[in-house]
């Protein structure tokens, strides 16, 4: 991973962490960046899959 990407990925950590209210250990944080960065690979990957304009999402099964 390059350093921009992980220095923005931290600070997403930080901001997400704030915003929730919510404590880390500081010995639990490079696992919790690890998932974000998987994560964000996936999303990667999933926005790169080419969409025509005129796709519409499934509709929503209701019985």
């Amino acid at each position: 991973m390059d350093e921009g990407r992980a220095a923005a990925q931290a600070a997403y950590l930080d901001a997400a962490l704030a915003l929730a209210g919510l404590p880390l250990e500081e010995e639990l944080r490079p696992r919790v960046a690890m998932h974000f960065g998987i994560a964000a690979d996936m999303a990667e990957w999933l926005m790169a899959f080419p969409l025509a304009d005129e796709a519409e999402p499934a509709p929503v099964y209701q019985p």
